[in-house]
């Protein structure tokens, strides 16, 4: 019976743990909505995030969250690593400064517009 307890209280704090680390990376959508403006990325992006200005950027409205997050976070790197990191001058510019939080951020806002990329609905 104590081991069944002890378990129950690890798994329980485990999931604690899991939670708390999720939701302090969770993204906030006005301030990811903030540093799309403040930083420019409607000038490459476009308007909506979804109308680049050349067939080379883009579209990165309605993207997956995770999958924004983490290309943010390689432009940032790519100096540190560039076998992992993506290379690309206008992007690590971009996002030099930004905290892990601020990529969070902007990777919510960005994944909540509304996308011309046909994505399968993959709930049935």
């Amino acid at each position: 019976m104590n081991k069944s307890l002890a378990r129950i209280c690890a798994l329980s704090a485990a999931l604690g743990l899991t939670l708390l680390s999720a939701s302090a990376h969770a993204g906030d959508l006005k301030k990811g909505q903030s540093l799309v403006a403040s930083h420019g990325c409607m000038g490459c992006h476009g308007a909506g995030l979804d109308k680049p200005v050349t067939p080379a950027y883009p579209v990165i409205a309605g993207q997956p969250e995770s999958y924004l997050f983490h290309a943010l976070q390689q432009y940032q790197s790519a100096h540190q690593t560039p076998i992992y990191g993506r290379d690309n001058a206008i992007m690590a510019g971009m996002v030099a400064t930004l905290s892990t939080q601020d990529l969070h951020d902007i990777a919510a806002y960005v994944a909540s517009l509304p996308t011309p990329l046909y994505a399968p609905d993959m709930t049935h």
